[in-house]
């Protein structure tokens, strides 16, 4: 199998798994009467991490070209590499604020209870 249809064929997974628990959010949200930010705020998570995913996946597409295809070393320096870890670096930095947010609101939720 060529490395394009395996990154094809991961990223067609994934985005299928994104959809999947973003609906499951959606209804786990509305049965436990979880409050519209709230909602708002755990999809966003869910689409972060869907992203972080994605990114992990393009990372290791990378790392095999160059290994494999490339017959070089592989190096944390490579620019292709270092491009990816940045950008899911800042995705994480993302995912944490959402997630404290979330956290926040619930706690808020809790105490006007």
């Amino acid at each position: 199998m060529e490395n394009k249809e395996l990154f094809d064929k991961a990223e067609k997974a994934l985005n299928n798994a994104f959809e999947a628990v973003k609906a499951s959010v959606k209804v786990v949200s509305e049965k436990t009467g979880e409050a519209a930010h709230i909602t708002k705020l755990m999809i966003e998570k869910v689409s972060l991490e869907h992203r972080v995913n994605k990114k992990f996946a393009q990372l290791g597409s990378r790392v095999y070209d160059i290994s494999v295809r490339e017959g070089r070393a592989v190096s944390g320096n490579d620019p292709d590499i270092q491009k990816i870890v940045d950008e899911t670096r800042k995705l994480d930095v993302e995912l944490a604020q959402v997630e404290a947010e979330i956290e926040s609101e619930r706690k808020k939720k809790k105490t006007a209870v």
